[in-house]
């Protein structure tokens, strides 16, 4: 009789890869003024303009986005300053606009439930001053963004954004106090996976699926009750084969992944970690 498990033991069980952090790019959206311009007729306009056989600019990363859109990241912001100034003085028909990277995430372990937000926030600030001793006044900020349910239903992990410098405090620390707690606090991917589509970039909140996606064979049921994984077909992982690759026998929630490997990065290289 095959054992029926839930999608956060599957999740848990999944192989653990430790993905080196990408390096964080301080990037900029290209676009066109001409609706009737194909990406690839901006990318050629940008190659041209940019011109980075010169010497004067290093390019890290390009990549297509949504509505025609490019995303170019440097490696400083100096970098990226310096092509800006080219588009500013000269016209070349483009849309420049300076893409403004996320703070870092880090998530408190197993706080318990009856600690308000507002008792959270207290707590940090109150119980924890040594982490804000010297702290610059625009590196003093942190704010609580959602809460995921813990294995033991009187506790959650609570999830906030901090600014780089804080950050660092805080999760080479390891811990902090909360009330009569004291808690782990550990770095926090700022990847989002779907858990109902599968899908990157959005929560199961904001899914537009219809319906539950399974994550072993991506039928149309939840993968407690997938028949293929029942009787030990492979998996089949949906978004590598959307996305045309030829590696696909893993679970979708598999860290290695191709496809969330992209994503990981993508998450990664846009959130400022110092």
């Amino acid at each position: 009789m095959a054992i029926q498990r839930s999608y956060a033991s599957v999740a848990a069980a999944a192989p653990q890869r430790q993905q080196a952090r990408p390096a964080t790019l301080h990037s900029m959206v290209i676009s066109s003024k001409d609706v009737k311009h194909t990406s690839e007729q901006i990318l050629n306009k940008v190659r041209e303009t940019i011109n980075a056989k010169e010497g004067w600019v290093t390019v890290e990363k390009v990549r297509r986005a949504r509505d025609r859109k490019l995303v170019i990241g440097f490696a400083s912001a100096e970098e990226r300053t310096k092509v800006q100034d080219r588009y500013t003085k000269e016209e070349t028909g483009l849309l420049v606009e300076a893409v403004k990277n996320k703070d870092p995430l880090l998530v408190l372990k197993d706080v318990l439930k009856h600690n308000t937000d507002e008792d959270v926030v207290k707590a940090i600030r109150n119980q924890n001053r040594a982490l804000f001793d010297g702290l610059d006044r625009k590196d003093d900020r942190f704010q609580i963004k959602y809460h995921k349910r813990a294995r033991n239903p009187l506790t959650a992990h609570v999830v906030l954004s901090a600014s780089p410098a804080l950050w660092k405090r805080i999760t080479e620390k390891g811990s902090i106090h909360i009330d009569l707690q004291r808690v782990r606090a550990e770095d926090q991917t700022p990847l989002v996976q779907c858990t109902r589509c599968l899908g990157y970039g959005h929560g199961r909140r904001f899914c537009k699926e219809p319906e539950d996606l399974c994550s072993h064979c991506g039928g149309a049921h939840l993968q407690s009750k997938c028949i293929e994984r029942r009787d030990g077909v492979p998996p089949s992982c949906r978004d590598c084969i959307k996305a045309k690759h030829t590696q696909t026998e893993h679970n979708a929630f598999d860290s290695s992944c191709p496809v969330r490997m992209r994503w990981y990065d993508i998450a990664r290289s846009t959130t400022a970690y110092c």
